[in-house]
């Protein structure tokens, strides 16, 4: 009687702890591209923090020191230059900070430079005189202050591989970000690692500073940003800068994205083909799922959800490895079995809401 008892109550209550998780707010990626239809997004790959399962979002939630983009690109025919972003977003105390890795090509001259940028996300009026590093201040359309740094020009050829790097550091006073640009073929940077940009936020003390990738909030209700609404980390295709929207003749490129986690870097747990946080936009990409790396292409651009991530990959010394899988496939059932007790708990509450 009393063991049952007790496993009546620990059924209800393990329900209750699923219903807690399911019931708690996530993010909608499609919240922007639904609002504003008309406007072209930066194409490619995102994490948003969030599975979609039918209509309905499953949030996670990420911390980091490091994200890396893996991008190759086949052949591209574009009257304009444009840019392959990587976009994160850096939490440090109660402060949140946009981080852009960029590199801008030009197919008319086959060359490309790098670019990083800064940006305080807090308010409409956040400084950043507490920002150093060998860039330059500029105000934006928008009428705030960024911190930008631009290197190169350097010559490419086809095919044209690298990875963009996001390092992140901090003391007790300062934080550490590092760009880096990784040469793998078709440049003079050919299996070398380089640091181009070295940028440090100066606080009287810091108690927490990571990248943040977060299914289960917007970046803050009273935002003054219309697009910088998602702790999300994309790695996209854009226009060259200043909100540009690019059109491409012809393209093929293969992305793929990444974090550090336990010393290695894995895929992030679920991927969408668009980016919302950039004002950069592309107005003919379409993305595709091709094994573990993600395929972009010239046709009809539309918005959706590409499915789970899958793979790592190794970038120490020379050589750069892309793994084909991290999931075994005991894992991939227990995720598999773990997400349908969710789905599940969610048409109970739904169920008991209704009675």
């Amino acid at each position: 009687m009393y063991s049952l008892k007790f496993m009546k109550w620990g059924f209800l209550v393990f329900l209750s702890l699923i219903f807690a998780q399911v019931s708690m707010a996530s993010i909608n990626p499609y919240v922007d591209t639904q609002e504003y239809p008309f406007h072209s997004y930066a194409i490619g790959i995102a994490s948003y923090g969030v599975y979609q399962k039918g209509n309905s979002m499953i949030p996670y939630f990420i911390k980091t020191d490091s994200v890396v983009g893996f991008v190759k690109v086949d052949s591209v025919n574009s009257e304009n230059p444009f840019s392959i972003q990587l976009n994160v977003m850096l939490i440090v105390n109660d402060q949140t900070f946009w981080l852009q890795d960029v590199v801008v090509m030009n197919p008319s001259e086959d060359q490309f430079y790098l670019s990083s940028s800064v940006l305080n996300l807090t308010s409409l009026d956040s400084p950043l005189h507490n920002v150093s590093g060998d860039g330059s201040f500029i105000q934006g359309s928008d009428g705030q202050c960024y911190y930008v740094n631009y290197i190169g020009n350097y010559y490419y050829s086809l095919p044209f591989s690298f990875l963009p790097i996001i390092n992140v550091t901090h003391s007790t006073s300062e934080v550490r970000i590092l760009f880096g640009f990784k040469g793998i073929e078709g440049n003079c940077f050919d299996g070398k690692t380089v640091f181009f940009d070295n940028v440090v936020i100066h606080f009287p003390y810091v108690y927490r500073a990571s990248i943040y990738v977060s299914g289960y909030n917007y970046l803050s209700d009273s935002s003054p940003y219309q697009g910088f609404s998602f702790y999300d980390a994309e790695l996209v295709f854009g226009g060259e800068g200043n909100g540009k929207v690019v059109s491409f003749n012809q393209l093929e490129a293969f992305l793929s994205l990444y974090y550090q986690k336990d010393g290695k870097y894995v895929s992030f747990p679920s991927y969408f083909d668009f980016g919302s946080d950039t004002a950069e936009g592309t107005s003919n990409l379409v993305t595709h799922r091709v094994g573990n790396l993600f395929e972009v292409t010239t046709g009809r651009q539309s918005y959706y959800y590409l499915g789970r991530g899958e793979g790592s990959i190794s970038v120490d010394g020379g050589k750069t490895l892309v793994v084909q899988n991290t999931i075994s496939p005991i894992q991939s059932v227990i995720l598999s079995f773990l997400l349908f007790i969710l789905i599940l708990a969610s048409i109970f509450r739904k169920i008991i809401s209704s009675i």
